[in-house]
């Protein structure tokens, strides 16, 4: 969207617009590459990366790390057990839960996808303080945090 297509510049020059923008176009780049070369959608990526960096763990928190619904991780684990990259056990300490872990083939997935699609992505931050970005974002998930908790600012 170039500044002469804005109806409305105000918003357009905004933190938030701007951001959400970024955003998704980060999505949309990380969607064509993995569907093109992992044949999987950045979506269910997502559950695996995050049963990755949890390790095993529950898909309610995969749910909450992800902000989305437990109902859409309980679909997207399903997909992913069925394709061998998740294995799903009831929890020994909460039997209304499942644990969730990858398997080998999970792991190599999430391992081959990750490498692949941060050498795809490179140039995205070409011109970028990536530190100062990187600092910036967490003064921004702070804040963030601390609106939903209903805190300081």
């Amino acid at each position: 969207m170039s500044e002469t297509q804005a109806r409305d510049p105000q918003l357009v020059d905004s933190t938030a617009f701007k951001l959400h923008r970024a955003t998704v176009l980060l999505d949309r780049i990380a969607d064509d590459y993995l569907v093109a070369q992992h044949q999987i959608h950045y979506a269910p990526f997502l559950v695996l990366l995050m049963a990755r960096v949890l390790g095993p763990t529950t898909q309610h928190a995969i749910a909450q790390n992800l902000g989305v619904s437990r109902a859409s991780v309980t679909q997207r684990v399903g997909a992913l057990q069925k394709a061998g990259l998740l294995d799903v056990a009831k929890s020994a300490t909460d039997a209304r839960a499942n644990t969730v872990v990858l398997t080998s083939e999970g792991e190599s997935r999430v391992e081959a996808a990750w490498q692949g699609l941060e050498q795809h992505q490179d140039g995205v931050d070409s011109g970028v303080d990536e530190r100062v970005l990187a600092a910036q974002l967490d003064r921004l998930i702070q804040n963030a945090l601390g609106i939903l908790k209903g805190g300081e600012r």
